[in-house]
């Protein structure tokens, strides 16, 4: 077979799809994958944090209580463990950007129906919709990004994308700020909704499918066409290594549980389960947790910018980092990193009166931490996964991370009850350390880069 080369890199024999994109430079149109993909995690991340910004408007407008108002909080969290599971599978039969495409449409209306809530029961049933599509879209956005991106930089490309969930929580505060006093919370959910609506309708027009979920569908046509878009002056040349190669995967393949993905299976959902475990126990309790230990309220909230920050640095830090030495040795440094802060923070509640800045300064740096390992578990996911399972695999992995978050939004409510707060942060000191059992058992790590020697 002959294909025509990029100067100085000669792609692979086999032609496979990985193999030609492995082999040639990053083209535009894999820039806009990610930048897409990245805006759809950014617009995840607004929808999934607006309500906390509505909540003392809603409160006051309906005269409810906290508790009562508590379903369409917590039931955002089990519409998104059941969307990952059900996104992932959708997206390995029917492709990935249709099921992307829908998923910011269903969470984008179902904002806009958040808005014409006139109840709490309505207003649950409008966000666990909301949670459906909020979860079904990180399997697919991780497996598109990770089948256009060269194994030399998905590291970088899959914490690029990251980084948006923090970055909408941001938005979402400014978009609250902006919209809140003028048109009510109300404003606020159709505002998200709108500018979901309108992403929506930009993937469609410009989100590329798959190349190697095409190679598996018969897609060559399409993929010929996909490729000579890419790369338009070379325009590739792609053949089917295996007369079967276009052919659907056979159902088995397409199945997570089997022997050959056990180790692969326990390694990345040890380690989904335990960090959003920690990170939502921070996110949900830290606040109160920080107030019983005397830090001013208003600073405690305040904290959640700097964390934001934190977590947006170190996720595009650890990614850049992994990708020359691998995703084992930086997943082990930033869980043992993460356990000495949060065993710090322990400490020095223990200690009587803890010291503000001490206290700030430790709670930001675990947020940046636990970011970190957040961004490359996806990528870790996203590379031990074979394509033909690669969306299951990674909504799994989420899903199973999601039931980490449901467990600490109520066991760290009962840790802060019937313990100290100095305990609550030595908890999570020790759980952490499970990431560098799951970093170790995992076998199918981005590995760390060859370093070349001169002769």
């Amino acid at each position: 077979m002959s294909h025509q080369t990029l100067a100085g890199i000669s792609p692979p024999d086999d032609g496979t799809i990985a193999g030609l994109i492995d082999a040639r430079r990053l083209s535009a149109l894999q820039l806009v994958v990610v930048g897409l993909v990245t805006a759809i995690m950014v617009f995840d991340g607004l929808s999934l944090q607006i309500l906390g910004y509505a909540t003392p408007s809603i409160l006051a407008d309906w005269n409810v209580t906290k508790l009562q108002l508590s379903p369409a909080v917590g039931i955002t969290a089990i519409g998104m463990a059941i969307g990952t599971l059900a996104g992932g599978k959708l997206g390995d039969r029917w492709g990935r950007k249709p099921v992307l495409v829908g998923t910011v449409l269903l969470f984008g209306l179902a904002d806009i129906g958040c808005a014409a809530a006139d109840n709490v029961q309505t207003l649950t049933v409008m966000r666990f919709i909301s949670g459906l599509g909020f979860g079904a879209c990180f399997p697919n956005a991780a497996a598109l990004v990770a089948e256009w991106t060269p194994r030399r930089a998905i590291s970088q490309a899959v914490g690029i994308m990251t980084v948006g969930i923090p970055v909408g929580g941001m938005v979402g505060a400014v978009v609250a700020v902006l919209v809140l006093d003028r048109w009510g919370w109300e404003g606020s959910f159709i505002v998200g909704g709108l500018l979901s609506l309108g992403l929506a309708a930009a993937i469609a027009l410009w989100m590329p499918e798959s190349p190697g979920w095409l190679s598996r569908r018969g897609g060559s046509a399409r993929l010929d066409a996909l490729l000579a878009r890419a790369w338009p002056e070379e325009k590739p040349i792609w053949r089917p290594v295996r007369s079967d190669a276009t052919s659907p995967p056979p159902a088995e393949k397409t199945i997570i549980l089997t022997p050959d993905h056990a180790r692969t299976n326990i390694a990345v959902w040890l380690g989904f389960f335990v960090n959003t475990f920690v990170a939502t126990a921070l996110l949900a309790w830290g606040t109160t947790a920080l107030t019983s230990m005397g830090v001013p309220l208003a600073v405690a909230i305040g904290l959640a910018v700097p964390y934001n920050i934190a977590s947006l640095i170190c996720t595009i830090g650890a990614s850049v980092v992994a990708a020359r030495h691998g995703t084992r040795a930086v997943m082990t440094a930033l869980a043992a990193a993460t356990a000495v802060v949060l065993a710090s923070s322990a400490a020095l509640g223990a200690g009587g009166a803890p010291s503000l800045i001490g206290m700030a300064t430790l709670y930001v740096m675990a947020g940046g931490l636990i970011g970190g390992i957040q961004a490359l578990l996806f990528v870790l996911a996203a590379n031990s996964y074979p394509l033909e399972c690669r969306s299951t695999g990674v909504g799994a992995s989420s899903a199973v991370g999601r039931m980490g978050g449901i467990a600490s939004s109520f066991g760290g409510g009962a840790i802060l009850s019937l313990a100290s707060p100095s305990a609550f942060f030595a908890i999570l000191s020790g759980s952490i350390l499970l990431i560098i059992t799951s970093a170790m058992l995992a076998d199918r790590h981005v590995p760390a880069k060859e370093r070349s020697h001169r002769r």
